[in-house]
């Protein structure tokens, strides 16, 4: 997509609680059956949706993170981690992990808002998406110990009306599932960031 038509629609962006519950229930059908998504005491992160220039296209920003003995490992992710007690808001939370993890410099970064607010039962995290963009592209690094390779995604392959596929999925727990998920740049990507990227496709098909 053209980066000042994605710039316009950013700048008119607005919380739309209908849109989310469709876009998640499209990509994760799935936790209609899961309970527990709304505990009392969750520990709380945020993860930043960081919409750029290349190339006269829109792009954004995944990441890959390293192997490790955790429910996350391996898995496909929007930059951004657990809050801190010294975070003066939730949108600090997300602007400090990008900058951390890939580079993303946060004074660079426009925020257009928020997106709908998911609980990960696994790792017991409310993770809130933070929808931000910047006029340059950035000189994306990853940090070498959480992130195995930084993906850069053109807008329009997430925008495709066939953007989504099914695939029977393994678990870290041995199980399988079969979902709804986004292949782009050949990796597979489902769950919480498969739901916060379908959102943003909602609403930017939206405004289009």
């Amino acid at each position: 997509m053209d980066f000042d038509k994605t710039i316009e629609i950013l700048r008119s962006y607005e919380h739309n609680q209908h849109l989310a519950e469709k876009a998640h229930l499209e990509i994760a059908p799935y936790r209609t059956n899961q309970l527990n998504l709304k505990p009392t005491n969750p520990k709380i992160a945020a993860v930043l949706a960081f919409l750029y220039p290349k190339n006269e296209q829109t792009y954004f920003t995944l990441i890959e993170r390293p192997e490790y003995d955790g429910s996350h490992s391996g898995q496909i992710a929007l930059p951004g981690g657990k809050a801190e007690q010294y975070d003066q808001s939730i949108i600090a939370t997300a602007l400090r992990e990008a900058q951390e993890e890939v580079n993303i410099i946060s004074k660079e970064v426009n925020i257009s808002g928020t997106l709908n607010d998911i609980y990960i039962p696994p790792s017991n995290f409310k993770v809130t998406p933070v929808l931000g963009y910047s006029f340059k592209e950035p000189q994306l690094i990853p940090e070498e110990n959480e992130v195995k390779n930084i993906i850069e995604v053109k807008l329009a392959d997430l925008l495709n009306p066939n953007s989504i596929s099914k695939k029977k999925l393994k678990l870290k727990n041995g199980s399988s599932i079969t979902t709804p998920c986004f292949v782009l740049e050949s990796k597979i990507v489902w769950g919480a960031t498969a739901m916060i990227l379908n959102e943003l496709k909602h609403f930017i098909n939206s405004r289009i």
